[in-house]
């Protein structure tokens, strides 16, 4: 990228409008910057239509295909879900040249970001891999990003003079994806285990004794305040993409000679949850609140 001021930065493409792509639209938008996006739904005569108004509402333009989403785009943000990531940044290729900087924000293996880094390259445009540390509401775009690739530095202080929170942490692609993902490991692997216990002890009729019990031997976390309530609501709200998070971690495991099981196992957890409450997320997203967790997770 030429440019090293935001004042003259040019268009802004983001690729994926689902939870973060509308965040970064309404955010970049509104500072001034012209937005366009693309999401496969616009190409779905029974979504295109939800899609483009919510572009609309951010202040982006929603375009029609990807190419012309990436037009001119000096920054292009991939936000898309684990298994479509490398598919879509060998379709970008195709479309990027030089002067252009391609951000990969999704959560996919190391192997997978390098991968999609030689795609994006062998035009000339700039690939950077973006590691989001935290969920994106309520941070926004202060999200916590950890940033990797040759042009990361640079990168890095574009972005936060958008007003954004990224630092590089290294000039090979990998290194930000494993960070964020030997952390997913711990994370998701608690609220998988959350979940678990949870609903072995509410089938017991013992759920209080156990969080009591779990108060008493960790004072200070949180479980005789509702932790369980936080670790539980995360994987009902996002269980499918967390749990093709962990699906990634696993291959990351694998592929260092490891036993990828566990992260298996979470991944599968995470997936059960989510398809099992699905319809009760449907009714988040129109009424604003989930049931409480005890009646989420009943017996299957």
């Amino acid at each position: 990228m030429d440019q090293t001021s935001n004042q003259h930065l040019g268009r802004i493409a983001i690729v994926g409008f689902g939870e973060v792509g509308p965040i970064f639209a309404l955010a970049l938008a509104a500072q001034g910057h012209q937005v366009s996006v693309f999401d496969i739904k616009l190409q779905n005569t029974a979504t295109r239509h939800a899609i483009a108004e919510q572009a609309t509402r951010c202040g982006a333009r929603a375009t029609e295909d990807l190419a012309t989403a990436l037009l001119e785009a000096q920054l292009v943000f991939s936000a898309v879900t684990a298994s479509q990531a490398e598919a879509v940044a060998t379709a970008a290729a195709e479309h990027l040249a030089m002067g252009q900087t391609f951000i990969d924000m999704n959560s996919v293996s190391p192997s997978v970001k390098q991968r999609s880094c030689k795609q994006v390259e062998c035009n000339g445009a700039h690939y950077v891999e973006a590691a989001v540390m935290a969920p994106v509401p309520p941070h926004g775009i202060r999200v916590p990003m950890l940033l990797g690739g040759h042009v990361s530095a640079r990168t890095a202080e574009i972005l936060n003079g958008l007003g954004m929170r990224a630092e590089s942490v290294a000039q090979e692609v990998g290194l930000a994806s494993a960070i964020k993902l030997c952390r997913s490991i711990m994370i998701k692997g608690m609220e998988a285990l959350c979940v678990q216990s949870m609903l072995a002890a509410r089938q017991f009729g013992v759920d209080d004794r156990v969080l009591a019990s779990l108060a008493a031997s960790f004072p200070g976390v949180g479980w005789d305040k509702g932790y369980e309530a936080y670790l539980i609501g995360r994987v009902v709200e996002h269980g499918q993409r967390r749990s093709e998070e962990m699906r990634e971690a696993a291959l990351m495991l694998e592929e260092l000679g490891m036993s990828a099981d566990l992260a298996t196992a979470v991944a599968d957890v995470q997936q059960d949850v989510s398809g099992r409450v699905a319809s009760l997320v449907e009714a988040l997203d129109q009424n604003g609140s989930l049931p409480e967790w005890r009646t989420l997770l009943k017996p299957a």
